[in-house]
């Protein structure tokens, strides 16, 4: 069975250790699952951080989420290690972008970097891609290579340039934003 009492992680001492509270006492593993994510949930809203480090986490992470490459999370978290910021904030924000919205943010990051460099790049229509791609199969390797790195590249200048900016958008009003309400709330839990 998946949830033995043998089980070092879901024993019923370690999430008292973990999570300072005792587990559920019904059986189930939907009830300790809530049971954790509801832990998790309340230690982050719970931090004993500055305003200033949760707001600059908070704003690393959505910074982070708009970026075009994998592993947004440990990237957030590196950001926040290095502005010295609070780590445990900058996670959930990363995860802004999953698997239904990266391609919607991405391309908006793409539409966006073409719209602000005008002039040098223009959109590449469905139809151009699929020439491409038949040009690419009728090509031996290092011409499709170099042909494929070149419009690659091509394609890459926007895209970093839309998504940083709109990672900035982003990321700038979330901290001023985190910022106001982390400090009411730490007011009002100093009362």
């Amino acid at each position: 069975m998946f949830w033995s009492k043998s089980s070092l992680w879901f024993s019923r001492s370690v999430p008292r250790r973990v999570l300072g509270f005792p587990p559920p006492t019904k059986k189930g593993w939907s009830r300790r699952i809530k049971y954790i994510i509801n832990q998790w949930i309340h230690r982050l809203l719970h931090l004993n951080e500055s305003p200033y480090r949760i707001a600059m986490g908070c704003a690393c992470g959505i910074f982070c989420s708009a970026l075009p490459i994998f592993g947004q999370t440990f990237i957030g978290m590196i950001a926040a290690l290095v502005l010295r910021a609070s780590v445990i904030a900058s996670l959930p924000w990363t995860w802004i972008s999953n698997p239904l919205t990266t391609l919607p943010m991405w391309y908006g990051g793409y539409r966006l970097g073409i719209w602000i460099m005008p002039g040098k790049h223009k959109p590449l229509s469905y139809t151009e891609i699929q020439a491409l791609m038949q040009n690419f199969n009728q090509m031996d390797w290092t011409q499709g290579l170099s042909l494929l790195s070149t419009e690659l590249w091509e394609a890459l200048q926007p895209l970093w340039l839309g998504t940083v900016v709109m990672g900035l958008a982003m990321a700038a009003p979330s901290f001023i934003l985190v910022y106001y309400v982390a400090k009411g709330i730490l007011r009002r839990r100093n009362r």
